[in-house]
């Protein structure tokens, strides 16, 4: 974008040495009532979430989680090959290392580890919000928008169903940390930490493919200072280091989709297109499959699609771009890849999948990408309009605790409770089964759940590390 294009409301923003643009902020003061209302709407929907997870967070791990485990506890590995960990099509990066460095001090209790996640993700909020004021200026009414994308309930199942840092929480912030740092105005200082996150994102979870999105923006950096007759050394390195990072991801991968319905050989792109649309209207509370859900969820495809054709278009025009443009680009990027690499590997097991719990801090970026873009979309009446459907589309769909969420909370809630209880008593994982009607893990003897709960009994961790505070509660 030229230093001559036109403004967006009251900034401008001047061209700087890497050929992006940051806003000046200027113009009449504005009031303190909306950065107020939109920090009490953050702090009431955060503490709402906190509330969620002491209420519904059981001690005692879950599903996955009892593999999980063999990275960090269960068996003993140097740190490189934790961060190297491989479950299922993804590595676990980071979150072996934050539960190595933080859970033992609190004896693996799994309620630990989900307000742990649910802080993460906190942080990730409070990212969003300064990464807003970077870009766009001060707070303003709509940016409650970013509180409720991030808060939602919709994703207890990666905070305290199935706790693993690797799995949502740490994307989520590994991605805000990554948009933050694209506002860098020091070339040197930008590259080094795009190519430290985006190889920390790389490794942990489905950050994964962050680093498809990268090398992208580098070679749109390389034009853009080239067409500016500027040092291109540095991209180039850059460039040249964050192939080599995904590239490393790939040595010694064995594909593991961790679905047994999967084939390499693909289907219908209708039905791939489908369930990509499902995983983005799932955000907004709709949970069935219907007609008109299916065309909402096409509707926000079409939108981030246009997000990245507005960069592109600026891009051809001025032969620069905006921060402004690039972050939702970037955000958007990373979403519809995700989807689509979500649809080609879960869409087997039906489209009931892409309403699960577990991707909606994934879900959540592209959201994010749509609100920034709106705030400084073309032409004005978009500016004003689209921030405004897109807040009520959350007030109404992603902030409230919804009927079957509620449902499901509740069930998992009492499943666990009720069979930890039973084994402390019994110790029977079979018995404990039939009498919970639940099981915290299915085939139990492939992960080796026997031996793991008498190891956490001697150590007195996980489900036995707060026996001696409840038998004092019980007196």
């Amino acid at each position: 974008m030229s230093a001559s294009s036109p403004a967006v409301g009251r900034e401008h923003f001047p061209r700087t040495t890497r050929g992006a643009e940051l806003p000046v902020r200027e113009g009449r003061p504005r009031g303190w009532w909306e950065p107020l209302f939109v920090v009490t709407t953050w702090l009431i929907l955060a503490a709402r979430l906190f509330r969620l997870v002491s209420r519904d967070a059981v001690n005692i791990f879950f599903n996955d989680q009892w593999d999980f485990g063999d990275a960090t506890l269960f068996q003993k590995h140097p740190l490189w090959e934790m961060f190297r960990w491989q479950y299922g099509p993804h590595r676990l990066g980071l979150g072996p290392l934050v539960a190595k460095l933080v859970e033992p001090h609190f004896r693996w209790n799994s309620r630990g580890e989900a307000f742990m996640a649910t802080a993460i993700v906190t942080a990730a909020a409070i990212g969003a919000l300064y990464l807003k004021t970077r870009v766009w200026g001060p707070l303003r009414f709509f940016d409650i928008a970013i509180p409720l994308i991030f808060f939602t309930p919709a994703q207890y199942e990666s905070l305290w169903l199935t706790p693993d840092f690797a799995h949502g929480p740490l994307p989520l912030l590994l991605l805000v940390l990554y948009c933050l740092a694209l506002t860098c105005e020091r070339p040197g200082v930008r590259y080094a930490l795009i190519l430290i996150l985006n190889f920390a994102a790389i490794y942990t979870g489905f950050g994964l493919f962050i680093g498809f999105v990268t090398p992208l923006w580098l070679l749109l950096d390389y034009y853009s200072r080239r067409e500016a007759h500027r040092r291109t050394t540095g991209v180039a390195v850059a460039l040249a280091v964050s192939i080599a990072s995904l590239g490393s991801f790939f040595v010694g991968y064995r594909l593991d989709p961790d679905a047994p319905c999967f084939s390499l050989e693909p289907h219908s792109p209708a039905s791939y297109l489908n369930f990509a649309a499902l995983l983005l209207v799932h955000f907004f509370g709709l949970r069935k499959y219907r007609p008109i859900t299916s065309a909402l969820g096409f509707i926000l495809l079409a939108a981030m699609v246009f997000v990245l054709v507005n960069l592109g278009r600026r891009f051809r025009s001025a032969k620069s771009y905006a921060t402004r443009d690039l972050v939702p680009a970037v955000l958007a990027g990373y979403c519809l890849i995700f989807c689509a690499a979500t649809a080609y590997g879960r869409s087997c097991f039906g489209t009931y999948v892409a309403f699960s719990s577990r991707y909606t801090e994934y879900i959540a970026l592209g959201m994010l990408s749509l609100y920034f873009y709106s705030l400084a979309a073309r032409p004005a009446w978009a500016r004003k309009w689209l921030p405004c459907l897109l807040v009520v589309s959350l007030l109404a769909g992603a902030a409230p605790v919804l009927p079957g969420d509620r449902r499901a909370m509740q069930y998992y809630h009492d499943g666990k409770s009720n069979w930890r209880s039973c084994y402390l008593k019994t110790e029977d994982i079979h018995g404990c089964d039939m009498a919970a009607q639940f099981a915290i893990y299915t085939m139990g003897e492939r992960t080796g759940l026997k031996e793991k709960l008498e190891y956490l009994k001697r150590t007195k961790q996980n489900l036995y590390s707060d026996i001696d505070n409840e038998k004092e509660e019980g007196h």
